[in-house]
């Protein structure tokens, strides 16, 4: 298990839930787009929300942010170690240093003493383009990451300075597990998950999915942000579907539906929609699960492990259950309607595991 580290009061580690980051995308001249896109940010559930670090006026933005969002704000910082002392003492909660652009020994003491003295953590966050040169295969590369990171904490702990969390992160999957799994066997800093440089959207999602899930179905991972070349918002929604299928946290109910095939007769994929968004605006319990299935193969069946779920066995018939009691009869026009009657009427705890620890 880790230590526990602080961004700002929220807890990173330990038993606490695996946080969700997010990160600001807007450029810091349109004020108003960067402060929507925070709100945004925290409305879809960040936990914390970093931001770029690039000049000395940037630095003032921390306390732009904090008039209209309650999460915590992190300073991302490249390459100028005062940008990170003049964040510190603006009031960011917490800063990001890269190992690969701040390296000067001096730099960095006087970095963690100022931060020390302000109550502010420190990201040691390496990616794989910091190094200018080609590796023979993956494995090296976690070497080369986990060293670098290594020799960085081993100047913050001569400061005695242990508010730290640490990220490595490999543009492929395989990398990225390597070294966080490696990192994990000889520190207890928590560890901030994610994969860079992902490419398109589709593979962005498989990569950080695979990578992210790979990992905290380890048990490794305290933080995550998913990157993706998409609106930060969708990065959220994505991070929160990675920690909801892996048991970790619940943030919605469990919708379970059938990929369809050439014995569903009806737009499955339609109702399926429009079921999510009715589930939405309801105030059902998260853990709930709820089958919405085309046809008569697996229908039964998955409905009958949800709480409740409904079975097509043609365009104009199916059956909603609830366990193992079939509840009413519907049709493709009424059954999003008399789906979610049936739904609002259920109390209590869902089946669905809760995940507020760690697996």
């Amino acid at each position: 298990m880790t230590k526990v580290v602080k961004i700002g009061n929220l807890k990173i580690g330990g038993k606490n839930p695996v946080r969700i980051k997010g990160m600001i995308k807007t450029p810091h001249s349109q004020i108003r787009k960067v402060i929507s896109e925070a709100k945004r940010l925290e409305k879809e559930g960040a936990e914390s929300i970093r931001i770029a670090v690039r000049e000395d006026k940037d630095t003032k933005i921390a306390a732009v942010l904090k008039k209209h969002v309650s999460v915590p704000i992190v300073a991302d910082i490249h390459f100028h170690y005062k940008l990170a002392l003049g964040a510190i003492e603006e009031g960011f909660d917490g800063i990001r240093l890269n190992p690969s652009n701040i390296s000067k020994e001096i730099h960095i003491r006087q970095v963690a003493r100022v931060a020390k003295n302000y109550n502010v953590s420190i990201r040691v966050g390496v990616n794989s383009g910091g190094f200018k040169k080609e590796f023979a295969n993956s494995k090296q590369l976690a070497d080369d990451m986990v060293k670098r990171v290594q020799q960085f904490l081993k100047i913050l702990e001569k400061e005695n300075f242990f508010d730290v969390m640490v990220s490595l992160k490999g543009a492929d999957v395989v990398s990225t597990i390597i070294a966080n799994e490696m990192f994990s066997k000889k520190f207890d800093y928590p560890l901030h998950l994610g994969v860079t440089a992902t490419g398109p959207f589709l593979e962005g999602v498989v990569k950080s999915s695979i990578g992210i899930g790979s990992l905290l179905s380890r048990g490794i991972g305290s933080v995550l942000r998913v990157s993706l070349a998409a609106p930060s918002f969708v990065e959220i929604q994505v991070a929160k579907h990675i920690l909801q299928s892996l048991n970790l946290r619940r943030f919605e109910p469990d919708i379970i539906s059938c990929p369809t095939c050439s014995r569903c007769e009806v737009n499955l994929i339609a109702i399926v929609d429009k079921c999510k968004k009715e589930l939405a605006l309801r105030a059902v319990d998260k853990s709930l699960k709820v089958a919405i299935m085309g046809c008569v193969v697996n229908g039964p069946g998955e409905a009958y492990q949800a709480d409740i779920g409904v079975a097509f066995g043609g365009k104009d018939k199916a059956a909603i259950f609830k366990k193992d009691k079939i509840l009413g009869w519907t049709d493709e026009k009424r059954v999003v309607g008399d789906l979610m009657r049936e739904v609002t009427k259920i109390k209590g705890q869902g089946s669905g595991v809760k995940g507020q620890g760690r697996i």
